[in-house]
């Protein structure tokens, strides 16, 4: 799995696996997608769960 730096929308785009163009309801769709395999609960760990969420949190501020 890719980390994303902060601030790295590059990154943060990579990790969730949407374009440019993504809107708010597609990163919030693949951000779901993904931690439901990636989240501490579901075998994943709070690494991966924290990267998911600082990306989907990168995006939606950009895309908002």
């Amino acid at each position: 799995m890719v980390m994303a730096e902060p601030g790295d929308a590059a990154a943060a785009r990579r990790l969730l696996g949407v374009d440019r163009q993504a809107d708010e309801a597609t990163i919030r769709a693949a951000h779901r997608r993904l931690m439901a395999e990636a989240h501490p609960d579901r075998g994943g760990s709070p690494e991966q769960a924290r990267a998911l969420n600082a990306a989907r949190d990168l995006l939606l501020q950009r895309a908002g």
